[in-house]
């Protein structure tokens, strides 16, 4: 009796991490424009947005998006209820710990806004720039790291003309709730709050671009411009109790080409629990199959019976596992 409580202890145990692997850390659940790249363990990988394969998309802890012109993409992060808009031109890292509740995300380039419900416990959600690292726990907030170009120049050339200038303007601005905001190159020692419609802006040397760089925190309201550039542009997800369903949110209909995109993405999720639960059922139908021979085995050693029902138990276990892998590379 005890070596069958150990033996169904240690079923559960593997089925459940298997069961654990095969959620992403996040998927895409809108993208619109041209193409992109995921970058992989150092290897990029280009989509173009009207692939079929962007919807549903999963990306996994470590994971850079490199947006193209005019392309932008959201994610939503599974094990925390969490949005993240990536705009056109930037390059944005997602990570978290292993259990996925402490998640981050690294904007090495662009301008990114992230919607985060409210965290409870140790989970947290943070997004850190070259200039500004910003905190949450539950918010509508961004940050901004970008090259603009100066309205006037101190600089001139050998005729005396005035030449353009570039500096890299970073931003920690908040629209709903509230954000830590602290410069990155001092992250644990200084740090200011930032409310709805407030937000902390600096400019540095283009030399600065990509690199950490010392900046003042002077709280100031929301600009136009930051304003005007998410105009219109809401939250497209809904994270569901289910985590692992998303669906679109928009006051405008869908157009027929989304409600496509949106079944296909209900089928895929229907196929992937139908193939989770099917392979937990074949996994555990096996080890069951091949346990009940134990007793015989303790008092008869490997008879024909024996054999039996552990060569289908064994089957019934490498379908379980087929399927399983299966659905790895599928899903």
């Amino acid at each position: 009796m005890k070596t069958r409580k150990t033996l169904s202890v240690l079923i559960f145990l593997v089925v459940g991490a298997v069961l654990l692997a095969q959620a992403p850390y996040a998927t895409i659940v809108y993208a619109e424009g041209q193409q992109f790249s995921l970058i992989r363990g150092g290897m990029p990988v280009s989509y173009r947005v009207e692939n079929p394969e962007v919807f549903g998309l999963a990306i996994e802890r470590g994971d850079i998006l490199q947006t193209g012109p005019d392309t932008h993409l959201e994610i939503s992060i599974q094990p925390i209820s969490a949005s993240v808009q990536i705009a056109e031109n930037t390059s944005f890292r997602c990570d978290a710990d292993e259990s996925g509740m402490n998640s981050r995300g690294e904007l090495y380039y662009g301008r990114v806004r992230a919607k985060v419900s409210k965290l409870t416990g140790s989970s947290s959600y943070r997004i850190r720039s070259p200039a500004l690292v910003a905190g949450v726990r539950g918010t509508d907030f961004g940050l901004d790291h970008i090259l603009i170009r100066a309205p006037a120049s101190t600089s001139s050339t050998a005729s005396g003309e005035a030449t353009p200038v570039s500096i890299v303007l970073n931003r920690a601005f908040c629209f709903d709730g509230s954000v830590l905001v602290a410069p990155a190159t001092d992250a644990d020692l200084e740090h200011v709050v930032i409310g709805g419609g407030e937000m902390i802006e600096a400019t540095t040397s283009n030399a600065s671009i990509g690199v950490l760089t010392p900046v003042s925190l002077e709280k100031e309201p929301v600009s136009p411009a930051v304003t005007e550039f998410w105009k219109g542009r809401e939250f497209r997800s809904e994270i569901l109790p289910d985590s692992s369903e998303q669906v679109l949110a928009s006051d405008e209909p869908l157009t027929e080409e989304e409600i496509q995109v949106v079944e296909q993405e209900k089928k895929r999720v229907r196929n992937h629990k139908v193939r989770l639960g099917g392979s937990f059922a074949l996994f555990l139908g096996g080890a069951l199959v091949a346990g009940l021979a134990y007793p015989e085995y303790q008092d008869d050693g490997f008879t024909d019976s024996v054999m039996a029902n552990v060569g289908f138990g064994g089957v019934l276990i490498s379908t379980s596992l087929g399927l399983l892998l299966y659905d790895l590379i599928n899903y």
